[in-house]
């Protein structure tokens, strides 16, 4: 038998090598040496396919999206029939908000590859974020249906069936995800939000720690174990879990204009200036600046910052020295807090909440320039609001049509819209059921207070204009979803917040029928 001979390896370039050094890096996480290689190599080779679609792929990562997207078109023109590429432009689209633009991108992608896996996942990412659930849902199974071991694909499915309602399926799909990965922490948590959702919070708790002993830092399993133990009302339990509400990343934490040490209660006060600042939402500040004369009663000189809607109507604020527009520049300060700190700074439980009949009232110029404008009082008057900013990631749940609101309502009564910026369609339904609308000459929430203050009644989803009515002292009840937010705790038609306010929840999830039959039922009382 004659020996073998040996064949001699092909020759692998200097370049070759590099880029395969560069993947390497780049498989690792080292984007940034990654990245140098890359360009190194587009120096000596422009046309390089490969090296143009990985830097686009570490401009997304890196947060460099508009980058990204130039990175792609580049990589485009190199090779036009690369469904890759298309998907990593609809990634950077998808994160610079441009939705509708991602979706286009990923169709381009399955009109080239209709096989691909991660191309059917990211469009359904892009339809969820058009509100189009139904068809986010078919896309999910799709991908799933091509790759049955994507724990994304089954992760996404079980997000956009949560909000679709339907709280079994998404429970079965995170249970896939888990069987896929047992450690996959983003599962627990997902799946304890749907356990809140179905109203079973220990259960609920008990995902969000199998979550934090896989990711003990895990700050969105912190924030989520926090709201479920503050709906149980265990306030003690709560609040410092809460801090961790800016390290979730789908809180953006308010940029202060100034830099002074944080305040958490222990430093004394007296003689000092404090500011205190808003963050989340106008519900949000409307309800804990109550907290704000606690803080002045620590012998502090207060500065409020509030977001621009506000700041005339904080001005009645007791215990504030001043209030200044969002992110307006303030000197001399010597300690700052954010506002929803303050709960747990006072050892806030459910019954040491600080409950006033009101705290807020409308400025005198709002009342003047409101008094009379809603005509001649001749019987009860009701305030409307029935949807809340459709920005607001559970707005699907939480609002509801003006033609489910009015279906019944007894016509004995006066109504004013409170609701900011109706529709066309919700402005002519308004006229035809002789539904007062000021919106048109509402500036910010002064005006809204001194018209609520004219009220005898406020009816309301679970927005701000409810705590506005609260925080005036004027009667409001509240719609809330069968899984209400945490502030209207657990099984409870009186509000622990505010003492006029009654709370009135969906039976079951997504159905308002029997909220609105008990608020008709309770209006017929009032006449």
């Amino acid at each position: 038998m004659k020996p073998q001979r040996s064949v001699p390896s092909p020759a692998v370039s200097p370049d070759d090598r590099q880029f395969s050094e560069a993947i390497s890096l780049l498989t690792r996480g080292d984007l940034v040496q990654a990245q140098a290689l890359f360009e190194d190599l587009l120096l000596r080779h422009p046309n390089h396919f490969d090296c143009v679609r990985r830097l686009a792929m570490i401009a997304v990562e890196t947060g460099r999206h508009t980058d990204a997207v130039t990175l792609c078109c580049e990589a485009l023109e190199i090779n036009p029939s690369s469904a890759e590429a298309y998907i990593d432009m609809g990634s950077a689209m998808f994160r610079l908000g441009q939705a509708q633009a991602a979706l286009e991108c990923l169709d381009a992608a399955i009109a080239l590859d209709g096989a691909n896996a991660q191309a059917h996942n990211n469009r359904g990412l892009a339809l969820k974020a058009l509100g189009r659930l139904e068809d986010a849902q078919a896309c999910y199974r799709h991908a799933i249906t091509l790759d049955a071991k994507s724990k994304e694909a089954w992760l996404n499915l079980g997000a956009v069936q949560r909000q679709l309602n339907l709280h079994d399926a998404a429970l079965a799909s995170y249970a896939q995800a888990i069987a896929l990965q047992a450690d996959y922490a983003r599962a627990y948590v997902n799946k304890g939000l749907v356990l809140h959702d179905m109203g079973r919070l220990s259960e609920a708790l008990a995902q969000f720690d199998s979550a934090l002993r896989i990711q003990p830092g895990m700050g969105e399993a912190y924030w989520n174990k926090a709201l479920a133990l503050l709906t149980l009302g265990d306030y003690n339990a709560a609040w410092p879990l809460y801090e961790w509400r800016w390290i979730n990343h789908s809180a953006t934490p308010p940029s202060p204009a100034v830099t002074p040490p944080i305040w958490d209660g222990s430093a004394p006060l007296a003689g000092k200036r404090i500011l205190v600042q808003c963050e989340q939402g106008l519900g949000d500040t409307i309800q804990f600046c109550r907290y704000l004369p606690l803080v002045a009663d620590q012998g502090a000189e207060v500065i409020f910052e509030a977001y621009t809607p506000l700041v005339g109507l904080m001005q009645s604020l007791a215990g504030v020295a001043r209030v200044i527009p969002h992110n307006t520049p303030c000197d001399n300060v010597d300690y700052r807090v954010l506002v929803m700190s303050l709960p747990m700074i006072f050892g806030t439980t459910v019954t040491t909440i600080p409950v006033y009949e009101h705290y807020l009232v409308a400025p005198p110029d709002a009342a003047r320039k409101w008094s009379g404008r809603l005509g001649p009082r001749r019987r009860m008057r009701v305030g409307l609001v029935w949807r809340g900013s459709p920005s607001h990631q559970d707005d699907r749940k939480r609002s509801l049509s003006l033609d489910q609101l009015l279906a019944d309502l007894p016509s004995d009564f006066d109504y004013v819209s409170l609701q900011y910026q109706p529709n066309a369609g919700e402005q002519a339904t308004l006229a035809q059921h002789q539904v007062i609308d000021p919106a048109a000459d509402i500036v910010d929430f002064s005006d809204t207070a001194a018209i609520c203050a004219q009220l005898d009644l406020v009816i309301s989803v679970d927005t701000s204009v409810a705590h506005l009515s609260g925080a005036l002292g004027i009667p409001c009840w509240i719609l809330v979803t069968h899984s209400a937010d945490w502030r209207w705790l657990m099984d409870r038609s009186d509000c622990v917040w505010y003492p006029k306010t009654r709370i009135y929840r969906q039976l079951a999830a997504g159905n308002w029928d029997s909220a609105l039959q008990a608020v008709v039922r309770d209006l017929l009382t009032q006449r």
